[in-house]
């Protein structure tokens, strides 16, 4: 199973943008120390509070300069809000840098104030990412090629340089409404998945992404990997009690995001009723929090109900846990768990 370190570089309470770089540089360089197998780095915009981590790209040159060993990977960069041929040009360069370590995760995301900001529609989001990915892999696959898209026009152009990685970096979609499953499963695409919907509505639909993938004649049966909120601690009461502040905070902050953006009051309503759940509902549902032993039988779980490759974890929701406590369960986790899964 393949270890992933989440990086948000969180901006905690009191923390100048300077200190929020120096703290995730430091916990990224732990990572690689520790032996993690993967970082992986968010996109967030307009948001002061929450992140500096607006460029991931940069941050990914920024990483693979200062490490050797470990995949650096985006979770994920949001397509629709950029330039796809720039996106394939930086992407590529990254790929040179890392000498080959680049996993490029592509998404849509949720938050609406990053469209709104960059004066982007959120109802093309999907045809825009749909078309951006094309760009891209065809910027990356064709010494030249021209397009016509609804949203996108190139005529003949050569984007260099080329990938490191050949044919190009593997590409990892996240995906989150239904209908997305079979449709990254008909393209081939390994996906990220959470562990926000019920088990059995995830089975479904991961029946679903392996029955497009073997219909659509690719080898294997697809791949996916588990983002989740994680922490490890020596008791399950530290487990339990450390990261319940930071956390609560993250939980609102994401359900009346994505509130904001939803696409009827329906779903609104369900989205502010996740705000309003108790902790120990989150405890149970959307987060990995406990002893080493506790994680290891949560992960054993996920492997067998789900199937999953790999697990990214996001080992600060919400950015508030104090960072010697971040290290902590990071160390825990490479020294007690990780050892489980190799």
């Amino acid at each position: 199973m393949n270890f992933g370190l989440f990086a948000d570089f969180h901006v905690r309470d009191g923390m100048t943008q300077e200190d929020a770089f120096d703290e995730s540089f430091h916990q990224v360089d732990l990572a690689e120390q520790l032996g993690m197998d993967s970082v992986w780095l968010a996109e967030h915009h307009f948001n002061p509070q929450r992140s500096v981590l607006a460029s991931p790209l940069i941050v990914a040159s920024a990483i693979a300069s200062r490490t050797h060993r470990m995949r650096v990977g985006l979770a994920v960069q949001v397509l629709p809000l950029t330039n796809p041929l720039r996106s394939a040009e930086e992407a590529a360069t990254v790929d040179h840098i890392s000498k080959g370590r680049l996993d490029f995760g592509v998404g849509r995301s949720g938050i609406v104030k990053s469209y709104r900001g960059y004066n982007v529609d959120y109802s093309e989001s999907r045809g825009r990412f749909m078309e951006a990915l094309d760009v891209i892999t065809r910027a990356w696959s064709e010494d030249q090629f021209s397009y016509q898209g609804e949203y996108y026009t190139y005529n003949e152009v050569s984007v260099v340089p080329k990938p490191y990685q050949t044919p190009y970096p593997p590409v990892r979609v996240a995906v989150a409404s239904a209908d997305t499953y079979p449709l990254m499963g008909r393209l081939g695409h390994p996906i990220f998945i959470s562990a926000n919907s019920p088990l059995p509505e995830l089975q479904d639909r991961l029946e679903q992404y392996r029955t497009a993938w073997a219909e659509a004649g690719h080898p294997g049966s697809g791949d996916l990997v588990l983002r989740i909120p994680t922490y490890v601690a020596e008791t399950a009461e530290q487990a339990r009690s450390e990261p319940e502040a930071s956390t609560m905070r993250g939980i609102r902050y994401l359900a009346n995001e994505l509130a904001s953006a939803a696409a009827s009051q329906e779903t609104a309503e369900r989205m502010l009723k996740m705000a309003d759940a108790s902790y120990e509902e989150i405890l149970r549902r959307r987060v990995m929090y406990g002893t080493p032993g506790a994680i290891i039988d949560r992960l054993k779980r996920y492997e067998e109900d789900l199937g999953i490759s790999g697990v990214v974890m996001e080992m600060n929701y919400g950015g508030q846990v104090a960072p010697d406590r971040v290290i902590n369960s990071i160390r825990l986790l490479t020294e007690k768990v990780a050892p489980e899964f190799k």
